[in-house]
Formats: structure tokens, C-alpha cells, sequence
């Protein structure tokens, strides 16, 4: 709607993973370069938790484009409030894109056989598990565990990265087993109110801005309403540029902002 107003190409504070906008702050380039160093050291499990809206699945995403690239092979879990069976005929439809055999022996046997068949290939597999506090079935846990028996002399055949919200911590760290067998874990935080200025010029600008359209009063305010949490800065952020077409103005003010917030409420 305001596009055109604004002389934008694209809707800038969108809540989707949009990779070409991913904002590398410090804290998300931070676990970025944790996630992809485990994966590329062929490790065998990593966890990136985090508060609602911080920004762990866009991480995920753009390790998961950037290694794509370089030939890795991803199985991406977006689902995982499933039984046992279901989660591995998901991870195993994920590398083939075919049709999964309904018993488990013969899914577990598939997914060996890929394993086994990338290895010799010269190629990694992850498998990427977001969302992951939301597991509740212990048996699924224990099946990711056991995923990681896949092994060399040397190293693993497969990286497990789960990925999830700050209570996924306590759960893994809860579990002995499968927390000694984690490599890594990183903790994301909400954006500092410098970084909220950057990540908003920086989405704007992917989005066609040629110039300044949110005031310094504006963003202070949208930082301190929205903690710093990306999710919430993009909400606040899109209401703020539709409340500012509203009143055909060309820059995004305070009033604006508390317009924004207002709508949000309501």
C-alpha cells in the first residue's frame, strides 16, 4: 500500500525469512559463524536458543543457504510436534524428496544408506531441527540421539543443529546424554538500540530506500517499545511507514510510531 509513496520496492518489515535481509549484528553474526564452523568441522550437534521473535530461524536459514552453496545437504524440520516415526520419515523425505517407506527399520535403513552413500560421495549432511522446544515426546529426542551414532573413525556423518526457544536449554541440559553430546551451544539476544537503528536502515535499504525514512526520535522509540526483538521491530516498523502514508507524510515520526504501537494494541 505505501510502496509507492515511499518509492520502495519491496515491503521492508516483513515477518518472513526473506535471506536477502538477513542483519548480521553482532549477536547474529556471532552464532551464524558458531553454527557454520560446526557444520563444517563435521560435528555432530549444535543448539542456537533464543527469546520468541529474536531471530533463530532467519540464522538457520541463511547458514542453510550459504552452505548450500558450497555443497552441503540440508533436511529441514519445521514441524516437530511429531511421533518418532513421523520426525524420521521427515528427515528422510528431506534429502531424498521421495516417497518414505511406513516402517521404521526401513526408514532408519534409508536414512543409513544416504548417510553412508554422501560419505562416500565426499559430502555432509545436517539436519535441522526448528522450533524445537516444542518436542514433546521424549522418543523423538532419543531418535535424534541416536542419529548421532552415525559415525566415522573420524568424524560424524551427519551435524544436528536444533534450534528453539530459551526453555529448549533446559530441556537439553536436562538429558545427559544427548547434552554431552552437543558441540556447541549459542544463546541469542534482542538487538541493542544502536543495532535496532542498523537493522531497520539495513532492511529499508534492501527494500529500495534511497534515503532516511524513520526520524532518530523514531527509531529510539520503536527500540524502546519493541526491546530490541526483530519481530517486534517489524511490526511496529510496517505500521509506523502505513500510519506515515496515512497522513501523506515523507518521513516517519514519533506520532507515527505511537500510532503504530496503538494499532498493535487494538
Amino acid at each position: 500500500m505505501y510502496l509507492k509513496h515511499f518509492k520502495l520496492s519491496k515491503m521492508p518489515f516483513e515477518n518472513v525469512c526473506d535471506t536477502d535481509f538477513f542483519f548480521e549484528s553482532g549477536n547474529h553474526k556471532e552464532a551464524y559463524s558458531r553454527l557454520a564452523y560446526a557444520i563444517e568441522e563435521k560435528k555432530p550437534c549444535a543448539a542456537l536458543t533464543g527469546g520468541y521473535g529474536t531471530g533463530k530461524t532467519f540464522v538457520l536459514k541463511a547458514v542453510e543457504r550459504d552452505l548450500r552453496r558450497k555443497g552441503y545437504l540440508f533436511s529441514s524440520v519445521n514441524n516437530p510436534r511429531l511421533d518418532d516415526l513421523g520426525l524420521l520419515r521427515m528427515i528422510l523425505h528431506g534429502f531424498t524428496g521421495y516417497e518414505v517407506p511406513a516402517r521404521k527399520e526401513d526408514v532408519l535403513m534409508g536414512i543409513e544408506k544416504f548417510l553412508k552413500d554422501t560419505n562416500r560421495d565426499g559430502k555432509h549432511v545436517v539436519v535441522a531441527v526448528d522450533e524445537a522446544q516444542d518436542i514433546d515426546d521424549q522418543k523423538v529426542f532419543e531418535e535424534l540421539r541416536l542419529l548421532l551414532n552415525y559415525q566415522t573413525e573420524s568424524r560424524s556423518l551427519l551435524t544436528l543443529v536444533l534450534s528453539g526457544q530459551t526453555e529448549l536449554s533446559e530441556r537439553l541440559h536436562s538429558n545427559k546424554q544427548f547434552s554431552q553430546r552437543i558441540f556447541l551451544s549459542y544463546d541469542l539476544k534482542p538487538l541493542d538500540r544502536d543495532s535496532t537503528v542498523s537493522y531497520m536502515k539495513h532492511r529499508l535499504e534492501k527494500a529500495g530506500a534511497n534515503r532516511e525514512l524513520f526520524d532518530k526520535d523514531a527509531c529510539g522509540l520503536v527500540y524502546e517499545r519493541s526491546g530490541g526483538i526483530p519481530r517486534w521491530i517489524n511490526n511496529i516498523g510496517n505500521m509506523a511507514l502505513l500510519a506515515a502514508f496515512s497522513r501523506q507524510a515523507d518521513i516517519v515520526d514519533v506520532a507515527a510510531v505511537n500510532e503504530a504501537i496503538e494499532s498493535a494494541r487494538q
